[in-house]
């Protein structure tokens, strides 16, 4: 998150800003759960980030628990690519049958920081496969969101900071 910490200034709920990045996220989960990945991959950046850390439970003088060295997904333009790519064949075997996901996304946070915005929203999402229990993933999303020179809003940067230590799910080959 280069330069996002650096002079932030927050944009309140009813801003013009505020709206335009909650009708972004909006548009992100129904394209996700819809199964759009390939209009999902059009509203990221060519130089995203998209990660998620292992977290240890660890005591609160500790830290959060969140492991730099360690990841779920670390993820770049080209390896999302992959994945969706990957995804659209019959050779996904965690796959098939597909999942059905939900993204619930709340309590988002906007701040204007120089050319981009940090965003910080909490998100549970639900993922169904087969006639298995639901998989479920609470937790936090770190974005980073810049303008295309069309005006459009694109994902630079996503830091997924889920509430659980332990994943029960078999597999992690849905976005979240």
């Amino acid at each position: 998150m280069t330069g996002v910490n650096a002079a932030k200034s927050a944009c309140g709920n009813g801003s013009a800003l505020h709206n335009e990045v909650l009708d972004w996220i909006t548009r992100e989960v129904h394209l996700l759960d819809s199964g759009l990945l390939d209009d999902w991959y059009a509203t990221l950046h060519p130089e995203i980030s998209y990660m998620m850390p292992v977290r240890l439970s660890l005591m609160p003088k500790d830290g959060a628990g969140f492991r730099d060295d360690m990841d779920y997904y670390m993820d770049d333009h080209a390896s999302i690519r992959m994945r969706i790519n990957r995804l659209a064949t019959n050779m996904a075997w965690a796959e098939q049958p597909g999942s059905r996901t939900r993204h619930l996304v709340t309590n988002t946070t906007v701040a204007h920081a120089g050319d981009d915005y940090a965003v910080t929203s909490q998100f549970f999402v639900t993922r169904a496969r087969s006639d298995q229990t639901p998989d479920l993933f609470p937790g936090r999303r770190d974005d980073v969101l810049t303008r295309a020179p069309n005006g459009e809003l694109l994902l630079r940067n996503r830091r997924i900071l889920l509430d659980q230590t332990v994943l029960k799910s078999f597999n992690l080959s849905f976005f979240i």
